[in-house]
């Protein structure tokens, strides 16, 4: 979701992840009720589906801070260190993709998680000392306490989070895809919200080119009515087409990206490894495998088989154009 007014601002507003906004709301209610921090919690799932959000408004619904940190800024144990001892009672501490944080730092977080407490060397005691205008003192290693305080983690690469660091998190919640008549519901939420106006059946043709992700969704609505507005047309069926043809977007809502991909798995014919495709299509192989492949495989355009990747049939037809849309 995005930084502005399209975001929601609360659970009411989240349109969506039914059962995880359930679950959070249930645990809202039972920590204001006892007045103790949440339990910690592991978001994952794709990009674009609201993780950060929900952790925001969760935040907000407890009236607690939020300390907004990714995991590939914590280069060292000391920077971990740092923003844990900065830490007030009921706090939230928001992990962004924690599958990226180094070992050492990781085994920081377990102390953290489990027992509130971490272990803290000479030279970083004594540095943390100064910083609270507490002076020196000259332990060799010494147990910092932590106050009470909740972890939300997040990850598109679940599968990359450790066990050990898993096992440290009470509430372990995925986050699904989004289906078109939720994202039709949020785009003609922020459609208001942005005061243009837009047809039921004009905001489902953006959803249905959204990927099944709130991001895209939102995206996709910025710009199509960025096209309306600057080329003065109605927002209609033909300003669709147009509009998302500049984009490279299909009806299918597939990218040139995912085109290209199709036409190489269909052109050899035989199943191929990530790495080839990657090579073939130019694109980094994280980056099909995070946010090409998941979005192909729901849609059946391709399988993953022992042997490597293989197109459907429905990828065949759509390239011999016997095919043109989902809708």
């Amino acid at each position: 979701m995005t930084s502005d007014m399209t975001r929601p601002s609360g659970f009411a507003d989240f349109i969506g992840e039914e059962k995880v906004k359930k679950v959070l709301e249930i645990l809202c209610r039972s920590a204001k009720k006892k007045g103790q921090p949440i339990g910690h919690i592991l978001l994952s799932g794709g990009p674009g589906l609201g993780k950060t959000s929900l952790a925001r408004i969760l935040a907000a619904t407890l009236g607690s801070t939020l300390h907004e940190v990714i995991a590939s800024n914590l280069q060292t144990t000391d920077q971990m260190v740092k923003h844990l001892t900065k830490l007030k009672p009921l706090d939230i501490l928001f992990i962004d993709e924690v599958h990226g944080l180094s070992r050492s730092v990781e085994e920081i977080l377990y102390g953290a998680l489990e027992d509130r407490k971490i272990s803290v060397s000479q030279q970083g005691y004594d540095d943390l000392m100064k910083s609270l205008g507490m002076g020196k003192k000259n332990p060799t290693t010494v147990m910092v306490d932590l106050p009470p305080f909740t972890c939300i983690a997040c990850t598109t690469l679940s599968g990359l989070v450790s066990d050990p660091l898993r096992s440290r998190f009470v509430q372990c919640l995925t986050l699904e895809p989004y289906s078109d008549d939720e994202l039709t519901r949020i785009i003609l939420i922020a459609a208001s919200k942005m005061e243009f106006p837009m047809a039921n059946e004009i905001a489902m043709e953006v959803a249905k080119r959204s990927r099944a992700t709130a991001r895209n969704a939102i995206m996709n609505l910025r710009w199509f009515a960025e096209y309306c507005e600057g080329t003065e047309v109605n927002p209609g069926k033909e300003a669709i087409e147009a509009a998302f043809a500049l984009k490279d977007i299909d009806p299918n809502g597939l990218t040139k990206v995912d085109r290209n991909y199709i036409s190489v798995l269909t052109e050899a014919g035989t199943p191929l490894g990530v790495a080839t495709i990657a090579a073939s299509v130019l694109e980094n192989e994280e980056t099909l495998l995070l946010a090409i492949e998941p979005f192909l495989l729901r849609g059946g355009w391709i399988r993953k088989t022992a042997r490597g990747r293989v197109a459907t049939q429905k990828a065949f037809d759509l390239v011999n154009g016997k095919e043109a849309t989902n809708a």
